[in-house]
């Protein structure tokens, strides 16, 4: 029942209704309950007792499993539909933000580098949050576990690097202590990747080669940033990991809505 939650539920009730052809008058006589009660319902204005959903829901003829794998699907599809959409810019950001990064030491930087290098950081670290929220569905719909816990590490990691860089811009730090803390965050970032990756590749008889040939990908980008030394290398076998990973949630998203 965790998953009835208004307004779902009374839009639902509502097209269950009306494909029955019944009008609120004629539902509320076969469940035994008052027309204002069921209008609120249907307005999404209160949450009914689970006894009055049973009842509601065996007068339209319909299993509570369905409307529960209904609304859940629902669900899914809107995370994975702004995933897809919010990796596009998470990736084109990024190369925007790798340039900021390469230019902030220098001298004489416009007025305005501050304000655009922070809202550049909070973009990159919201779009992050969404892109991997698309992987958490794919875990939840799969009952992997792995690919749930490692994508909120990933969002907990790049969201604590984000703030650190935002934090960090003042004159006070030198190149050489950015460098190396971000070095530091790259071993440590890339320890995650890789069980990312592996979680990935163990989804490859599921989600078919495009999950296998990503989780081979992430699987180097953190064998990459563990060297410390050749972190840059694994930020170029990023860029086709997060292609990869563009495509598979849009496929996944697609099939989901087909069969819907």
């Amino acid at each position: 029942m965790q998953n009835l939650e208004q307004p779902q539920l009374g839009k639902t009730i509502i097209e269950l209704r009306q494909k029955k052809r019944l009008t609120q008058e004629e539902l509320v006589e076969l469940c035994n309950i008052n027309v204002r009660t069921l209008q609120r319902i249907e307005a999404g204005e209160v949450t009914p007792r689970e006894y009055t959903i049973r009842v509601l829901l065996d007068a339209l003829d319909y299993n509570i499993s369905q409307i529960e794998n209904s609304i859940q699907k629902k669900a899914s599809l809107k995370w994975l539909k702004l995933a897809w959409v919010a990796g596009i810019f998470y990736f084109l950001l990024g190369f925007l933000e790798s340039g900021l990064d390469y230019v902030r030491f220098e001298e004489n930087l416009p007025y305005y580098f501050p304000l655009l290098y922070t809202s550049v950081k909070v973009l990159v670290a919201i779009t992050f949050v969404f892109f991997m929220m698309g992987f958490i569905e794919i875990g939840k719909y799969f009952e992997n576990s792995l690919l749930k816990i490692s994508s909120y590490l990933m969002i907990s990691s790049l969201v604590v690097i984000e703030v650190y860089d935002v934090i960090s811009f003042d004159p006070s730090t030198t190149w050489e202590e950015f460098y190396l803390i971000k070095g530091t965050e790259a071993v440590a970032f890339g320890g995650i990747d890789i069980v990312f990756g592996i979680a990935l590749l163990l989804l490859g008889k599921k989600l078919g080669v495009l999950s296998k040939a990503a989780g081979i990908f992430e699987i180097i980008v953190g064998a990459f940033f563990i060297t410390f030394f050749l972190a840059f290398i694994g930020l170029i076998a990023m860029i086709p990991a997060i292609i990869l990973e563009i495509i598979i949630l849009y496929k996944f998203y697609d099939k989901l809505q087909t069969s819907a």
